[in-house]
């Protein structure tokens, strides 16, 4: 009798395994992607595989408002915003405008979905406004990350956002869009600043006829991203990194060189590791360079009708990764100059570099390498005794 009590417990709890839904970040996302609803906020994986699981008859939200209809094969009717329910496996239904089960990676916007930027009553360092990126979904705003913002120089102080083990499995083949303001810049021309063209004629006037000296085929300024579009997971999370808000002035030599290798890196060592970090990616600083006359003159980008510089060049890009859990911290930094010299360089390290030790063996960057950016590390503390841009949390050690 117990036996057979056993035997149906267990098929009872093998049938309920093969009626959830298991959806991969690799696998079962298309493009373009609907903003995805969970549970009251944005999808997110449930285990740091990139995988999904729901129930079966759990539901989610599709929503490709601004964007068109969500498109699928199975549609019976055109409708921005609707719920999915898990019939099992990769397949969905609702009977109010879907007809047969219908698969999940057939879901499509006829648009990617637009984002938004959002003024908080928030305040981050010096009082400045915390600006939050992210989606309006039937009037409701789902953040994907948030900015602290200087409204007045119209830089970034930092980009706050999570990063969790399954940020390294992101949805790949997501297209770039194009980059906006959302009107946090008012009347600032900020992208024909930020273009190629823009940028080397704001650096010609401060430098003057030496400009071909610093603006080449092989250095230039971009278009830097603080918190990467791989550092989200979801397509939606992706796109809603190109926003100027999130972006400052970087050399392209940095841009793609130990800045991107950090990144890269971290994503992955978070992955291994099983960290659940909060990040702090900023700027400091004004980066400086020789003009005509053998002066150094810091960049800006823009002047404004005062007379004031504003849209300046940072000296420096950081990262400070912070694992609440355990109060471990770490703060990487970068000097965003490819034109210094090392001991130039070295002077400008304002910590003891503790990414010489042993237990970062898993950074692959080129710390000493002038075109892809000098780079050191500190401890959180000594982070904060020059820079003074994050909020206060408890650091006990080292994250490593």
């Amino acid at each position: 009798m117990f036996e057979k009590f056993y035997w149906l417990i267990l098929c009872i709890f093998n049938v309920q395994q093969e009626q959830k839904c298991r959806l991969n970040t690799r696998i079962h996302f298309g493009e373009p992607l609907p903003i995805i609803l969970r549970n009251g906020v944005l999808l997110e994986p449930n285990d740091g595989n990139g995988n999904v699981e729901l129930n079966y008859g759990e539901s989610m939200i599709l929503s490709c408002e601004g964007a068109g209809t969500i498109y699928h094969p199975s549609a019976t009717q055109s409708v921005s915003t609707a719920s999915i329910i898990c019939g099992g496996g990769d397949n969905f239904k609702n009977d109010e405008w879907l007809g047969s089960p219908a698969t999940f990676s057939s879901f499509r916007c006829s648009l990617p979905p637009n984002y938004f930027s959002q003024r908080t009553n928030r305040t981050c360092f010096e009082g400045n406004q915390i600006v939050e990126v992210g989606y309006r979904v039937q009037n409701q705003f789902y953040p994907v990350y948030e900015s602290c913002f200087n409204h007045e120089t119209l830089y970034p102080v930092y980009s706050k956002y999570t990063q969790k083990p399954y940020n390294a499995l992101y949805q790949t083949k997501v297209d770039r869009p194009f980059f906006i303001d959302d009107g946090n810049y008012g009347s600032v021309p900020v992208n024909t600043l930020f273009s190629p063209k823009g940028q080397r004629n704001a650096v010609a006037q401060l430098v003057g006829y030496i400009i071909d000296t610093y603006i080449t085929q092989y250095q230039l300024l971009s278009r830097g991203h603080l918190a990467a579009k791989t550092d989200f997971v979801f397509a939606f999370g992706e796109r809603a990194t190109f926003h100027y808000v999130n972006c400052a002035p970087q050399w392209t030599g940095f841009n793609g060189g130990n800045w991107n290798t950090l990144e890269v890196d971290l994503r992955n060592h978070i992955h291994v590791a099983g960290y659940d970090t909060i990040i702090y990616t900023g700027t400091y600083g004004v980066t400086k360079l020789l003009n005509h006359s053998n002066r150094r003159v810091d960049l800006y980008l823009y002047t404004d009708v005062n007379n004031n510089p504003i849209i300046p060049v940072p000296e420096y890009f950081y990262k400070v990764v912070y694992e609440p859990r355990t109060k471990r911290g770490i703060a990487f930094v970068g000097i965003n100059n490819p034109y210094y010299n090392r001991s130039e360089a070295q002077e400008l390290f304002f910590c003891r570099d503790i990414c010489r030790d042993n237990n970062f063996r898993w950074l692959s960057w080129h710390p000493n390498n002038a075109e892809e950016g000098y780079t050191f590390c500190c401890t959180v503390q000594d982070f904060r005794n020059t820079i003074r841009h994050l909020p206060d949390f408890e650091v006990l050690d080292i994250l490593t």
